[in-house]
């Protein structure tokens, strides 16, 4: 059977830094075997109890696709020291539980592994990485302990992130880390 990874880009901006991120990264796993799919929160209506049950179309077929897939990989910009709000309202809609008479994650995301890069400004995207393993903790699922900042640099300039050779390295580690937890 062949294993899935979803990829979720935390940033709307139809020119991402991040997209370059992803498109590397998804090159890697799919030289070693792996599918990839990528989704956008874009489009996923604000949380609400109201609309909760059933929930909108968007968000069971977002369901699915983490159902789907042995593993998440969110890159994201960092916004005041956090996540972007598409992104925080996207995790909470497929944490939500099934049922509604239960308070328990679903299973789709119960210890599924999660990964996290982000390419921002002087930060390197810390913050976002730190908030980001603080939420998907909380949310039961299960973080590679490797993270990957990249300054963007000049990209502010000239609205191109440009991967280095030790960018590249970083990212190849944290791509056989999750290899390795996925083929355990």
């Amino acid at each position: 059977m062949s294993k899935q990874v979803l990829f979720i880009n935390g940033s709307l901006r139809k020119e991402s830094f991040n997209q370059t991120i992803i498109d590397y990264v998804q090159e890697k796993l799919v030289e070693k075997g792996y599918q990839t799919k990528q989704i956008s929160f874009k489009d996923v209506p604000f949380f609400s109890q109201d609309i909760e049950f059933p929930a909108p179309a968007i968000v069971e077929e977002y369901r699915g696709d983490f159902e789907a897939s042995q593993a998440v990989w969110i890159v994201s910009p960092e916004y005041n020291g956090s996540l972007p709000g598409s992104l925080k309202n996207g995790l909470d809609w497929m944490s939500r539980s099934l049922d509604i008479t239960s308070y328990a994650p679903p299973a789709y995301i119960d210890s599924k592994l999660i990964a996290f890069s982000s390419a921002a400004g002087h930060s390197g995207g810390a913050n976002v990485l730190r908030a980001l393993t603080e939420l998907v903790t909380k949310m039961r699922m299960n973080p590679l302990e490797k993270t990957v900042g990249l300054h963007i640099g000049a990209g502010f300039q000239t609205g191109v992130l440009t991967l280095t050779d030790e960018d590249k390295s970083e990212l190849d580690k944290q791509v056989e880390l999750l290899v390795e937890a996925l083929e355990k």
